[in-house]
């Protein structure tokens, strides 16, 4: 069974995006060069299991955003 981990990567250099935040900005990995970790978490609002994890998702973000 293939793995889908991302353990392997962890370390490498992070690809380069823009993405578009719930602010309507566009962000890109040198708007987070001052920071010395980024999660990106990809979610549908919809998503049973995104619904069960949210207060999760909330916590963690509260817990970090400094």
């Amino acid at each position: 069974m293939p793995s889908f981990s991302n353990k392997e990567n962890a370390g490498n250099d992070i690809i380069n995006f823009s993405l578009i935040g719930t602010d309507e900005k566009f962000y890109s990995p040198d708007d987070f060069n001052d920071k010395d970790v980024l999660v990106l978490i990809f979610q549908c609002n919809h998503c049973p299991y995104v619904k069960a994890v949210m207060d999760r998702l909330v916590a963690l973000q509260e817990k970090y955003k400094d």
